[in-house]
């Protein structure tokens, strides 16, 4: 199928929300069809064919929305698996929230809660993104739950809060309270990681180059190991286009912390020593 173009023509004045493209997917509709829809942005209602034109259809497997801003919330929310999702620009608030499969590219930055109770699929933000990447919105207790996020440049505070599979990539620096209530799933950065990380962790491994400002104090010390899974991850770690190629693939040799006590967690924080 040929690709379909979404181009944003709006001033940016006004958050836009984005599920009229999940829904618009789910019921097969016509361009004509969503332009015709209304959009709330403030106090007021608009027609969505004045902020947004739409060339071919959406049945495509790749749509491309162009001119995208921070004010654009929800981009590509469900995105279900066979779709790809190219945005050129930055993102608002939960880019990608809900990943059902699909493959979402964003060539700027993201607000954030990028890739929140993510199912499957992957979500690529080529520079940074903000707090709760991979983690849950309030009043939910399931952050990412599979799939691959990468990020290529930094993210914020409560990455991966309360993730519960998959595997969470960042190439720059992590924020504060990295893996806060982590249940399973992997976190791995290129850069330098804040303080309090994992704090209230159960499982899952945390693999960082150098060790974080600071960690949860339930965690133990568990010694130098050379742990025989580590180049299994490695293969997945270095298999996107990314900072992570540069990684040795048969680096096994890690500095190990189990916790978080506190809530009897079996959590691992790992550190490179070689």
């Amino acid at each position: 199928m040929s690709a379909t173009t979404i181009e944003y023509k709006g001033s940016g004045d006004h958050r836009v929300n984005m599920r009229w493209l999940q829904q618009a997917l789910e019921q097969d509709l016509s361009p004509k069809e969503i332009s015709k829809s209304t959009l709330n942005l403030g106090s007021e209602q608009t027609l969505l064919g004045d902020i947004f034109s739409i060339t071919g259809k959406l049945s495509a497997s790749e749509i491309t929305l162009k001119n995208s801003t921070p004010s654009l919330d929800y981009v590509g929310i469900g995105l279900p698996s066979g779709r790809t999702l190219s945005v050129e620009g930055d993102c608002g608030h939960y880019l990608g929230q809900q990943l059902a499969g699909g493959r979402l590219i964003c060539t700027g930055s993201a607000l954030h809660y990028a890739g929140c109770n993510m199912q499957a699929g992957s979500i690529e933000i080529m520079s940074n993104a903000g707090d709760y990447v991979g983690g849950s919105i309030a009043g939910n207790r399931r952050g990412m739950a599979g799939g691959r996020l990468l990020i290529h440049g930094d993210s914020g505070d409560f990455t991966g809060d309360l993730m519960r599979r998959g595997l969470l990539m960042v190439a720059g620096n992590i924020g504060d309270h990295c893996g806060n209530r982590m249940i399973a799933g992997t976190i791995t950065s290129m850069g330098s990681v804040g303080e309090n990380a994992g704090n209230s962790m159960r499982r899952g491994t945390l693999l960082f180059p150098s060790k974080p400002a600071s960690i949860a104090t339930g965690f133990s010390d568990c010694g130098r190991h050379s742990l025989g899974f580590l180049p299994l991850l490695m293969r997945d770690i270095r298999a996107p286009e990314s900072a992570f190629q540069t990684l040795h693939p048969m680096r096994r040799r890690v500095q190990r912390y189990l916790g978080d006590a506190s809530v009897d967690g079996q959590g691992e924080l790992l550190i490179w020593i070689g």
